[in-house]
């Protein structure tokens, strides 16, 4: 027994004396100075995982896409599920306390802080560290909630029998209520300011066919001619395009998918039998189409274009109810301009008959509203079915009272534009909180 006892203790001493050599000899043993956080998450918010990005330079970690507005009452006690560093050590507090990634944290501190919660991230050689500051974006605002402003009226807009007609090009916004006569402002927050415009347009131009083409805004007259404008002021006939045009519609963009270029659609009428058709131009001459149905809006009507998931073009046409319907506002639908559907439906998801009524293409989705402006009324099926909306995208309740003597618009920093001429001549912007761009 004592034997084996002397025999371990023996190969303890060796085994000793190895480990001894070979700490005392020449070999330098250098340990990381890596003090940087490789990643970083937090428990699911809602049931989304929501992406936090590193800035190594600025030591900052934060998320791009914002948590909801009521992410508040979650991160006041959350995990956070991933804090990955070379040697582990992460510090945080005063003074540095040593951070247990195991606990539920209180993360309202950096919440929307410019100072956020800083840690201290110490490397395996414990002496180099590096602070990160964390900073959690939250939306301050309901991004999905529409908020109308009131905005600096022009001088006096009189309505007249061709009632108003408003429309954007480039940075301008511009409001007919005339041929002659008119109103323009920058749709710049910083150059917003009213003027008088006196148009050089023919006394029986049809102001409710004035759209957008190839960077110009076009119009046409009761005896067919049509006018084009690069400041809405000063105008121009296109006498390759005169002579039988009945409505300008809408036009349609350049499509890569379809290999179509830059298109506008509009209806004439035939000399040959007199009857109404279809008609696209690129710009120089105007090729006939389908027969217009008799049905279809060809007095007070509205048009939006967008492009389909699969990357082709479609435009969408509401106006006025037909005698024969009296129910519902039905849209029509074109992938060409060279001939239009309608879609209307006998289900009780129909959009209800409205005076004036407008489309818009907006955030994903079609919206119509009109009358007196007291609900939208959306599709995400691609103008097939419509529900009122009852929450978030709203008109105030003071525009149902504010008279139906008014015109729409959208511009391409998505705000809603809705001018009133007359006794009312107000003007209001709206926007979905998460399109603003200013």
């Amino acid at each position: 027994m004592r034997l084996k006892l002397l025999s371990v203790i023996i190969n303890f001493l060796i085994v000793s004396i190895v480990i001894s050599s070979c700490l005392s000899s020449d070999n330098n043993y250098e340990y990381s100075t890596d003090a940087t956080v490789h990643a970083f998450k937090l428990d699911t918010i809602y049931g989304v995982n929501y992406k936090f990005e590193i800035d190594q330079i600025q030591r900052l970690i934060y998320n791009r896409d914002s948590l909801p507005m009521s992410a508040d009452t979650l991160i006041d006690s959350i995990k956070i599920t991933t804090f990955t560093t070379t040697s582990g050590i992460i510090m945080s507090g005063t003074p540095d306390t040593l951070f247990n990634t195991d606990n539920y944290q209180n993360l309202l501190p950096a919440m929307n802080s410019e100072s956020g919660l800083q840690f201290k991230v110490i490397a395996a050689d414990g002496i180099t560290s590096r602070l990160y500051r964390l900073i959690i974006n939250v939306h301050k605002e309901d991004p999905d909630s529409l908020v109308w402003h009131k905005m600096a009226s022009a001088p006096a807009i009189t309505t007249t029998e061709q009632g108003l007609k408003s429309i954007v090009l480039n940075d301008e916004l511009f409001v007919f209520n005339a041929p002659n006569a008119g109103y323009k402002t920058s749709i710049v927050p910083s150059e917003y300011s009213w003027q008088s415009i006196t148009p050089n347009l023919p006394t029986n131009t049809k102001l409710n066919t004035l759209t957008n083409f190839q960077g110009k805004l076009w119009v046409n007259t009761e005896e067919g001619a049509v006018y084009s404008s690069t400041n809405g002021i000063n105008w121009q006939k296109q006498e390759a395009l005169s002579g039988h045009i009945v409505n300008l519609l809408t036009a349609f963009p350049a499509n890569e998918i379809s290999r179509t270029p830059t298109q506008l659609s509009a209806i004439m009428k035939s000399e040959i039998d007199g009857k109404k058709y279809f008609c696209i131009t690129e710009g120089a001459t105007w090729v006939q189409q389908d027969e217009v149905p008799e049905d279809f809006p060809t007095a007070d009507y509205s048009a939006c274009t967008l492009t389909t998931s699969n990357g082709l073009n479609k435009a969408f046409l509401v106006g006025n109810v037909s005698q024969d319907n009296n129910e519902q506002t039905v849209p029509w639908s074109s992938m060409t301009g060279y001939g239009w559907v309608n879609l209307i439906t006998t289900t009780t998801s129909h959009c209800p008959a409205l005076t004036n009524p407008s489309i818009i293409y907006y955030d994903d989705a079609l919206y119509i509203m009109g009358g007196k402006l007291e609900a939208f009324y959306k599709s995400a099926t691609g103008g097939i079915a419509w529900e009122k909306q009852r929450k978030k995208f709203l008109f105030p309740t003071e525009f149902a009272s504010k008279g139906t003597s008014y015109t729409i618009s959208v511009d391409k920093n998505n705000f809603i534009w809705i001018i009133w001429g007359g006794a009312t001549n107000e003007v209001w912007r709206g926007c979905l909180n998460k399109l603003k761009k200013y």
